[in-house]
């Protein structure tokens, strides 16, 4: 049985993610209310005070990151945590105060600091959270998580943030809940915002260890080749200015995403989000030429998705035998 960590000494912060504490969804001292508020972002769940109720003050913040969920939530009293099966979607969790033991898929693991866990869509997540807790939870969806990664996945439910491996997805992390004009580019630009979708990801399934799960293959004869090479060079066209995920791209051509990275090596000898990223350098390059009033290299640089202008400068540069500054003064 979970039981409460209230003996324990309390963890430090690992951090704190100030940007969000201005994204405040609620603060309810009613159990009943944090249990609906907390559903309605999350999902139905069982809430159960471990100890005597003695009617502590609840909050939870949180914000969308394209389809990545990210929020604190604090009970103020020792509370457990019951989800029957975790939704579609995959659910990361770590202390950035307090600390929890937790029961994930049927193994027992103790959150507390930077030891954390991850729960697979359709897995049980059972946690006793000490009264000084405040969660940081992560809601990945998992038909994003799998356009991303390119097949179905499970990560390892022990999620150890000490690792040196997952040093560089904790600081973009802290670097996100803490940078505001970061932040704000990413919730003003949907390019932007499915940048740092990519970007989080990837270095999640770079630090965290995970494995492939068996599904059933789609076979769909004769959609393979430069067929399918077509059918993405002619959707990404049409929608070059549009936040597009690996997953995306392959729907529309009709194959899975592998086999479209397949036939994009084969075919093109470069990656499908190398062509994409072709055709927004070429949708840059049209709005500089044909600026509108208060155009600027940094509004269409994060307009056409480049998050970093520098890159963003050196890759025009290499396109087009120019600055885009330069593409800018010639019609100003």
């Amino acid at each position: 049985m979970l039981t409460s960590q209230t003996s324990r000494p309390a963890a430090c912060a690992v951090f704190e993610p100030a940007l969000l504490r201005a994204r405040r969804l609620f603060e309810s001292e009613d159990l009943e209310d944090t249990r609906t508020r907390i559903s309605r972002v999350m999902q139905p769940h069982g809430l159960q005070p471990i100890a005597r109720p003695r009617g502590g003050r609840a909050h939870m913040d949180y914000l969308n990151v394209g389809g990545i969920g990210i929020g604190t939530i604090a009970f103020g009293e020792a509370m457990r945590v019951d989800v029957a099966h975790v939704e579609d979607y995959h659910l990361l969790m770590f202390c950035l105060r307090g600390q929890a033991d937790t029961l994930v898929g049927g193994q027992a693991l103790q959150t507390r600091g930077l030891q954390g866990m991850a729960c697979a869509p359709g897995e049980r997540f059972v946690a006793a959270l000490s009264a000084d807790a405040e969660q940081l939870v992560l809601r990945l969806d998992r038909r994003m998580l799998e356009a991303h990664a390119g097949r179905a996945i499970r990560f390892d439910a022990a999620f150890d943030l000490r690792r040196p491996a997952l040093q560089a997805w904790l600081q973009q992390l802290q670097l996100l809940l803490n940078a505001e004009p970061m932040l704000a580019a990413v919730q003003a630009h949907p390019l932007v915002a499915l940048e740092m979708e990519r970007l989080l990801v990837q270095l999640l399934l770079a630090g965290q260890p995970w494995e492939e799960v068996p599904t059933a293959p789609v076979v769909r004869p004769g959609q393979g080749g430069r067929a399918c090479v077509r059918r993405a060079e002619a959707y990404m066209r049409e929608h070059a200015d549009a936040p597009l995920r690996m997953g995306d791209i392959a729907e529309a051509a009709g194959v899975s995403v592998r086999t479209l990275q397949d036939a994009f090596q084969r075919e093109r000898a470069c990656t499908p989000m190398a062509y994409l990223r072709a055709l927004r350098l070429d949708v840059a390059h049209r709005r500089l030429r044909e600026p509108q009033a208060g155009t600027t290299v940094a509004t269409v640089a994060l307009d056409c998705g480049f998050t970093h202008l520098g890159r963003f400068a050196q890759a025009y540069a290499q396109r087009f035998g120019e600055a885009p500054s330069a593409t800018l003064r010639q019609r100003a």
